[in-house]
């Protein structure tokens, strides 16, 4: 099994920039695609090997515009141990009605690309979903 992390640098509305970090199995495209698609910020740089340039990001002004407000999942893993995911800047369409749980049914294909990819610390791969909830770094 492969171990691989790639680090995203995130840009705001306010240009103001934030990094997050995903360890993997298999690599964290198609995680970072689904977090973007998720956000209302927009990946500004990113590395896994080379780096690569977002000439061009677009970040949206909404509801959560602010990359300290940040939207963390977190899996079950293999192990016993979690693995988590940070959001920056989440929609507020993925919230349920208090505006700080994450409705599950909103990010299925996040979900589903997570599990059997993600992994904790200890390198265990994700199994299962737990939670998300919106946090103010």
């Amino acid at each position: 099994m492969a171990d691989q992390a790639m680090s995203v640098v995130w840009i705001g509305a306010g240009t103001a920039t934030s990094i997050t970090r995903i360890r993997t199995a298999l690599g964290a495209d198609t995680i970072r695609g689904d977090l973007v698609a998720l956000s209302n910020a927009d990946w500004f740089n990113k590395w896994e090997g080379d780096l690569l340039i977002n000439s061009s990001p677009s970040p949206a002004s909404a509801q959560y515009p602010a990359l300290q407000q940040v939207a963390l999942f977190v899996f079950q893993c293999a192990d016993g141990t979690t693995a988590q995911l940070r959001l920056p800047a989440p929609q507020v369409g993925i919230m349920l009605a208090d505006q700080v749980t994450v409705d599950a049914t909103m990010i299925t294909t996040l979900i589903g690309d997570c599990i059997g990819n993600l992994q904790s610390p200890t390198g265990s791969l994700a199994t299962a979903y737990l939670s998300g909830r919106l946090n103010a770094t």
